[in-house]
């Protein structure tokens, strides 16, 4: 066998390892030209450095491909929606390139569902759409991670409800539950952030809260008292471990397993202990 020359890399400023599936990849999308030289940015920006993912700011990708900041933010939207890249968190997270098996290679195009043709004397026909345009949703871009959750004023403090008409045949509506009734019939104190924090939990499970879901609530957090767990620990720790409810021996063990076991409150005296028959005793 012949042998064949190795010919060594030349001392220069570094080079990026890409993996020959990624490179295949963009050798088979169809992108246009900025959305190829911004996929290829943030492989530079990522792959480059050995990390998952990074903080890309559109003014970095636009300084260095030679394009208008706006386009840059325009090409990063579409790649996002098309699953080349992926963001974690918010609007302002950090990008990464997704694996090439979830991409979407090809562009479908949106078609109007309703369409006209006029025709003119002196030109063929031509397709006029009578459908409003509207917006996209840019807020349900493609993501690794579940975006991060507010409640609206309106979910935390629910306006109080009106006398609903009763109509016919139909049942009345029942009033809303929330923060105000929680509060309202909050037999441990538990903390308002608290309170704030597990409806939050909850909606991301979409888990509803009612009457019922908040009296079984109680009745736990009451038997973690007995065993000596104040209803805020027991709260924070169901939070900690991400559960939309809890069973007072989940807590247990979750407190025994972190070396914390709950301290049982004593119910009263101990009426066989010898110290308290002496002092009763010596009363006498």
């Amino acid at each position: 066998m012949s042998n064949f020359n190795v010919i060594p890399l030349k001392t220069t400023g570094g080079f990026t390892r890409m993996d020959n599936k990624l490179i295949e990849a963009l050798m088979v999308v169809d992108l246009p030209g900025r959305e190829l030289k911004v996929a290829l940015f943030v492989a530079r920006a990522t792959i480059g450095y050995q990390v998952a993912e990074t903080r890309i700011q559109a003014t970095e990708i636009a300084k260095a491909t030679n394009v208008h900041p706006d386009v840059a933010s325009k090409a990063i939207s579409h790649l996002l929606k098309r699953r080349i890249l992926y963001r974690i968190g918010g609007s302002r997270g950090d990008i990464g390139i997704s694996d090439p098996s979830e991409w979407v290679y090809f562009d479908q195009p949106k078609q109007c569902p309703t369409q006209t043709i006029s025709s003119d004397s002196d030109q063929k026909g031509r397709v006029v759409s009578i459908t409003s345009q509207t917006k996209s949703d840019d807020s349900l871009l493609y993501t690794k991670k579940n975006p991060l959750l507010t409640l609206s004023s309106k979910e935390i403090n629910p306006p109080p409800a009106e006398s609903p008409a009763v109509v016919e045949g139909k049942p009345a509506r029942k009033p809303p539950f929330g923060m105000v009734q929680m509060l309202a019939d909050n037999p441990h104190q538990i903390p308002d952030q608290l309170l704030v924090d597990w409806l939050a939990l909850r909606k991301t499970k979409r888990a509803a809260v009612s009457q019922t879901v908040w009296g079984s609530l109680n009745a736990e957090l009451s038997k973690c008292v007995e065993l000596g767990i104040t209803a805020s620990d027991a709260m924070t720790e169901a939070l900690a471990a991400g559960w939309q409810g809890f069973k007072v021996s989940w807590i247990v063990n979750r407190l025994t397993l972190s070396d914390r076991p709950p301290t049982i409150a004593s119910a009263g005296p101990d009426f066989y202990s010898q110290a308290w028959r002496t002092d009763m005793s010596d009363e006498l």
